[in-house]
């Protein structure tokens, strides 16, 4: 026994035997800060476009890999150790499909779970018809058995937080629900019928019920000036609360247009103006006596990583703008008594809304939050430490895959790709054929890194799918000769993200017309005839329809 003993010691003084991340310190105030957290990077293709386009904010933890209890740990401590004591984490449920729940399971796997508080933020915003009362009952089914009993879960008077982040398309589904039985529901009664429903099976299952935000993205004039009649729908679906995501968008210069300069424009502005709209938010927190609106503090906005030359971009963070923001903030809070505030949000990378550490700005942002809202140790702050500190490896993804093949069959697998963010949500892949459902009408949908091939070495690209349309949207207004299917291509000496970060929609394009039917069609796309098929290809893009919503099947893509 000594001798294994001291084996070790000696091991571990040889660095054999690594130390693991030191115990998180909790840091706290008399604010309580919960933080949204976005769950995007599920794999290194999302990683990729950040890379890309925006590598000056690399996280401090690398290309991190968000399915290993390792990083979540470093994320723990990091948001812990700077005043954050929850997260309000982005959630997918679509008819009983689930994406992004990589992180949630991943932190249920980590060591200092038990010092952060989590909860849902349900991203329902699917297809029109997603919502019904079998589906309410599946997800509430799901939230109790999963998550609202255990010690991680956050609960305000005991009942567990839901955030709802687009109520209005659960209302739009209900309202058509009750409709095609014979009754007529008001707008917000859908809601609440909902929110009824679940509050039933939360109490069976012995809780005290359900503690229900519904997420504002004051983007209309009468959001803006907190008219309490725009406001009607969220009363009289009986919310609890009120948050904002992000204030992104053309918000800040709708919200602040007294603070408006000449440079300030509605897809480019000032930081400034962001943190002016966080300031009146503030103020009027308790607008709605019975349904408090959660604070929040900024991390501006720029999705040129997704958007590209089409990008909504808030401009020129800084720590020290950032640092006057939560001063602000808190200020406001203190003067209204208000006890709870947000970060909107700490990661979402794609969309440049960011406060985790970074490459651009260190640990610069999350200290600012922490000397704001913490109340300062006699020992001092926590030290900022990194894996690099310790020794430890990054634990990262592998590197981006480079298909080597120009033919797809989908057998077992998505066969390399990968979802392009605004044109669907996820590539799935089951009974021989990859399928998603579109996200808007005029994006591609999915994407594909390549070895280099000879464009001359092939004339046609050939697809085999089935396309059908959403029962309420339809073809979206467009006529049947205009539905089409196009491919995008880069090469070697053209890539498709030019310089800065722009993309030539109609240049290096190929389309072919489709018929949206609900049936399995082959379609061919002539390219030996379309100007700019040459070089060497290195990147695809296809858009399978151009119709929002639409279901797509493709049992097979290849160049021939």
């Amino acid at each position: 026994m000594i001798f294994s003993v001291c084996g070790l010691m000696g091991l571990h003084l040889m660095g054999a035997v690594d130390a693991y991340i030191p115990e998180p310190q909790p840091m706290r105030g008399d604010i309580e800060v919960t933080a949204l957290y976005y769950p995007g990077t599920e794999h290194m293709p999302e990683w990729d476009m950040v890379k890309q386009v925006t590598p000056e904010v690399k996280p401090l933890l690398g290309w991190y890999d968000e399915h290993d209890p390792e990083n979540i740990d470093w994320q723990i401590k990091w948001a812990t150790e700077h005043g954050i004591s929850s997260f309000c984490v982005c959630w997918y449920w679509n008819k009983g499909v689930q994406r992004l729940d990589h992180w949630v399971k991943a932190f249920y796997k980590a060591r200092f779970r038990r010092h952060l508080k989590w909860y849902v933020m349900y991203a329902n915003h699917n297809q029109p018809g997603s919502h019904s009362t079998a589906d309410q009952i599946a997800v509430t089914k799901f939230w109790i058995e999963n998550y609202f009993k255990t010690p991680e879960y956050y609960t305000i008077d005991g009942k567990p937080v839901v955030v709802y982040c687009t109520p209005s398309l659960l209302d739009n589904d209900f309202i058509a629900e009750a409709k095609a039985k014979g009754e007529t529901l008001q707008p917000g009664e859908g809601i609440r019928r909902a929110l009824d429903i679940s509050e039933k099976m939360a109490k069976e299952a012995g809780l005290p019920g359900i503690y229900w935000v519904d997420m504002k993205w004051l983007r209309r004039s009468g959001e803006w000036s907190f008219d309490p009649n725009v406001y009607a729908i969220t009363k009289r679906a009986r919310f609890d609360a009120m948050m904002s995501y992000n204030l992104g968008g053309s918000t800040p210069c709708g919200m602040a247009p007294e603070f408006r300069t000449a440079e300030d424009r509605p897809r480019w502005c000032r930081y400034d103006l962001q943190v002016e709209c966080a300031k009146k938010l503030a103020e009027k927190a308790d607008f709605l006596p019975d349904i408090p609106f959660w604070p929040m503090i900024p991390t501006g906005y720029d999705d040129v990583s997704r958007a590209f030359q089409r990008a909504w971009t808030i401009h020129s963070v800084t720590p020290e703008k950032f640092r006057a923001a939560c001063e602000a903030v808190k200020a406001a809070c203190v003067r209204k008594g208000v006890k709870r505030v947000v970060v909107s949000p700490i990661n979402e990378w794609q969309e440049g809304s960011i406060a985790e550490p970074n490459e651009k700005f260190g640990f610069a942002l999350y200290d600012a939050l922490r000397d704001v809202f913490c109340t300062k140790p006699v020992t001092g702050w926590p030290k900022n430490l990194t894996p690099q500190d310790l020794g430890r490896p990054l634990r990262e993804y592998p590197p981006m895959h480079f298909s080597k093949v120009q033919r797809w069959e989908f057998d077992s697998s998505t066969e390399g790709w990968y979802r392009q963010p605004f044109g669907c949500p996820v590539v799935l892949q089951a009974n021989g054929a990859i399928n998603f459902v579109t996200t808007r009408d005029d994006l591609f949908n999915i994407r594909q890194r390549m070895e280099p091939f000879n464009a001359k070495t092939y004339k046609t690209f050939r697809v085999r799918m089935r396309i059908t349309p959403n029962a309420t949207i339809r073809l979206g207004g467009r006529k049947p000769e205009a539905i089409a299917m196009r491919l995008k291509w880069g090469t070697v000496d053209e890539p498709i993200i030019g310089n800065l970060h722009a993309i030539d929609f109609e240049k290096m394009v190929a389309s072919a017309k489709v018929v949206p039917d609900g049936d399995w069609h082959e379609y061919t796309i002539a390219l030996d005839k379309v100007p700019g098929w040459w070089g060497s290809v290195n990147e695809l893009w296809f858009e399978a329809v151009n119709v929002r919503a639409a279901n797509v099947e493709i049992d097979w893509m290849r160049f021939e």
